[in-house]
């Protein structure tokens, strides 16, 4: 695990650049994305859970209609003034159809904004939810169940097959 989170604080620049690469809010380098809309969870570098609570991606949406509309509106007005015999309804449909394509990246990207928002207040555990802490403890039956394993960023558990020897007392 990194403890990128335990020194001091990062730049303005790096942490808007590990935002737009998708990337952890604590570390800035664990992935927060293992597929086109699957997230990690937690944090396969330093282990933040990105999803605190049931429900915690609710407040997303707030950044989704934001970027939606930021990417729309512009099609649409783009699309009224280069086809100026159209109604509105047609214009809305084609903007509506170019927008489509930009889903996923909004998808995301409103996930990462709420993430990197509501971890802005120098989240440090004393304040997981009940959620967080049961989410915790099953990753760690999980881990103690299932033995150490390579983990998705490529990062290898101690007493996994890949790792060196622990050498011991």
């Amino acid at each position: 695990m990194s403890d990128r989170h335990d020194e001091t604080r990062p730049t303005l620049a790096a942490v808007l650049w590990a935002a737009f690469m998708q990337r952890c809010p604590r570390c800035l380098e664990g992935r927060m994305f293992r597929g086109m809309f699957a997230m990690n969870d937690p944090c396969p570098k330093c282990g933040l859970l990105f999803q605190r609570e049931e429900g915690y991606f609710l407040g997303a949406m707030y950044f989704s209609y934001v970027l939606g509309a930021a990417v729309i509106l512009p099609l649409y007005f783009l699309f009224a003034a280069l086809l100026p015999g159209w109604d509105g309804v047609r214009v809305a449909a084609l903007a509506w159809l170019a927008y489509l394509p930009f889903v996923p990246v909004i998808f995301r990207y409103s996930r990462v904004l709420w993430v990197y928002l509501e971890r802005s207040g120098r989240f440090n555990g004393s304040d997981a939810t009940v959620y967080e802490k049961l989410r915790l403890s099953e990753i760690e039956r999980e881990k103690a169940a299932n033995g150490p394993r390579q983990g998705a960023e490529g990062a290898v558990t101690p007493g996994s097959p890949t790792a060196p020897p622990s050498r011991g007392p």
